[in-house]
């Protein structure tokens, strides 16, 4: 259907009928026609158009933002781990120490940078048997690090650990089991090992200046530990722990070293002392 005023068909003048009807008029060429599109496909291609924006833009910001604020993972945290104090160092090799007497009829094995007397197989007389451990640092109760030593003591059953008997000494957690590593027959495979503490070490929680083996005689946290208490322990063996104020370490310049568990439990020269402790052989 022709718009309305776009052309007059009175004004084109009259062609002869074959004409008009085979051959076209080349002086007639109708106007331009221009393509109209439809309002709904105009609406899809904005549509459209500005989806592309969009996503043109949204892809512009992410870009930038990784490239500016995009960080490297960090690795998971490690577990914390109480590391040796520097100096101690453990010592691998071993070697034996035989006491031949009546009542330490024994053997057990120590370090060899340990200093021990009586020598091995010369204690027919019983004599307590003494290992001084080298000097070496070691980290305290309160965290400092401090020199100091351990002196182990193997004494008869008829000698009174006297150390007992002054400085309310109590168990500074519960006692813990020990395994002995090769035990005759005459012996109590897992004895326990009771952590002492004495009122002129550090008043820190938990901290102790002695460890000894208790056999069968098990303590709680806070109790009295007693020469009465022990009653029958035969041999005596025992660890006291000794912070050095002089070169010499003896004496006056020796005071009690009071630690925690986790020292214990994770610094070298303890574990020396725990090793000795389980290697004992009682006859």
């Amino acid at each position: 259907m022709a718009r309305k005023g776009f052309y007059n068909i009175k004004d084109l003048g009259e062609l002869p009928k074959e004409e008009a009807t085979n051959r076209p008029n080349p002086a007639f060429q109708p106007p331009h026609r221009p393509k109209v599109i439809g309002p709904h496909k105009l609406s899809s291609r904005l549509v459209a158009a500005a989806l592309v924006v969009l996503i043109l833009a949204v892809g512009g910001v992410t870009a930038w933002f990784v490239s500016h604020h995009h960080q490297p993972a960090k690795p998971a945290k490690q577990a914390f781990n109480v590391q040796p104090a520097t100096g101690t160092t453990k010592v691998s090799t071993s070697q034996q120490y035989v006491s031949n007497g009546s009542d330490l009829n024994l053997t057990f094995t120590y370090p060899t940078n340990w200093s021990v007397t009586p020598p091995t197989s010369d204690n027919t007389t019983d004599q307590t048997i003494t290992l001084i451990s080298p000097l070496t640092t070691i980290t305290d109760a309160s965290g400092a690090n401090v020199t100091g030593k351990v002196t182990l003591t193997v004494r008869p059953g008829t000698a009174t650990p006297t150390e007992l008997n002054a400085n309310t000494p109590t168990a500074a957690a519960t006692s813990a089991q020990i395994a002995y590593s090769a035990p005759t027959t005459n012996q109590y495979q897992y004895p326990y090992i009771t952590f002492i503490h004495f009122s002129t070490g550090l008043g820190v929680a938990g901290a102790f200046e002695e460890v000894m083996v208790t056999g069968t005689s098990q303590f709680t946290q806070g109790q009295a530990v007693s020469v009465s208490s022990l009653i029958g322990l035969d041999p005596v063996i025992s660890a006291v722990l000794t912070k050095c104020t002089s070169q010499a370490c003896t004496g006056t310049g020796a005071v009690p070293l009071s630690i925690s568990n986790s020292i214990w439990t994770n610094t070298a020269i303890f574990q020396q002392t725990l090793a000795v402790f389980e290697s004992f052989k009682l006859n």
